[in-house]
């Protein structure tokens, strides 16, 4: 009798790596970004939390900061920019 090697063509334990799926054209659906009302709840929160900081006069992020605010508009809502991740 065989062993299950020598059935597989001598490849025991490997797995056939998979066809890359077809590139298909994205559709132009999705808004633009930061004006949906789900972007805009993530930045207020971050503002709520203090995660969301501007840069101090030195240039540095403050210590539980975790994004940097790029750009506040007048209605207030504001534009923010991933700096760093949070180590728990």
């Amino acid at each position: 009798m065989r062993s299950s090697s020598e059935k597989k063509g001598g490849r025991a334990g490997r797995k056939r790596a998979k066809p890359a799926a077809p590139k298909r054209p994205r559709a132009n659906t999705a808004p633009a970004a930061g004006c949906d009302e789900a972007s805009q709840r993530f930045v207020k929160d971050l503002l709520v939390r203090g995660e969301a900081a501007k840069l101090t006069k030195e240039g540095k992020l403050p210590l539980g900061a975790t994004h940097v605010v790029v750009k506040e508009n007048a209605d207030g809502t504001a534009k923010v920019q991933r700096a760093r991740y949070r180590a728990f």
